[in-house]
């Protein structure tokens, strides 16, 4: 486990119950976590793996579906949630970037807003790969680039790398990147990128301002193997 991941278990061990909360109240979040089931396609009786799944009240509207989950975090207290809001699934704790899972154990490949506390994108894709079936199938969620800037008032768009963040009373850290970033990174692990979607948020609250719903919150990318 390295560094980052060890920080990452100390801050949901600490804040798992808050940040579910917090999450679970988040009307952008939980709209978003309704339609991804469609942006996979059947998931029915398919075995489906969440990489750093959280709570797993992701994984909910996939078991609705048919799918056969499993799910893997650093955190045991996130572990803890998982288990008793999705007793259906199979959840352990584990550092998604190098699991215990066979070759070739999965359809899909589901990952919602936890690749960002990955620094180096090439060493887990391969161990997404390795555990993917052949004909298999990746869903990443990440923060959109345009969203980081606006959010936080960046100066730039331009900003990469690890950075802090305060959220709704959580604390929370994210490698900042762009879609380059993201696009070569798929290209460099042969993954081939089969669509981009960028989920139009709906609004919090109805008197959210319209600057907060008039630019993606996420970026969806829908990856496969790559034949090379």
């Amino acid at each position: 486990m390295d560094k980052d991941a060890v920080v990452a278990k100390r801050l949901y061990n600490r804040q798992a119950e808050a940040y579910s909360k917090t999450q679970s109240r988040y009307n952008v979040v939980e709209n978003l976590r309704r339609r991804l089931p469609g942006f996979m396609g059947d998931v029915d009786g398919k075995r489906v793996l969440f990489a750093g799944c959280g709570d797993a009240l992701e994984c909910l509207p996939f078991v609705k579906m048919g799918a056969v989950v499993s799910g893997v975090d650093v955190s045991e207290s996130q572990i803890m949630l998982a288990r008793k809001n999705c007793p259906i699934g199979a959840f352990s704790v584990q550092d998604f970037e190098k699991t215990s899972f066979k070759n070739n154990s999965f359809d899909f490949i589901v990952s919602i807003l936890a690749i960002m506390y990955k620094k180096d994108l090439k060493k887990t894709f391969k161990e997404f790969r390795r555990i993917l079936k052949k004909g298999g199938h990746i869903l990443l969620v990440v923060p959109h680039p345009l969203r980081k800037m606006l959010k936080y008032r960046l100066s730039t768009y331009f900003t990469r790398g690890f950075h802090w963040e305060h959220w709704r009373g959580t604390r929370r850290f994210n490698y900042y990147r762009l879609f380059e970033d993201y696009v070569n990174a798929f290209a460099e692990s042969n993954l081939k990128l089969e669509r981009l979607f960028e989920p139009k948020p709906v609004k919090e609250k109805p008197d959210t301002p319209a600057k907060e719903t008039n630019h993606p919150h996420f970026a969806v990318f829908k990856l496969s193997l790559s034949k090379n």
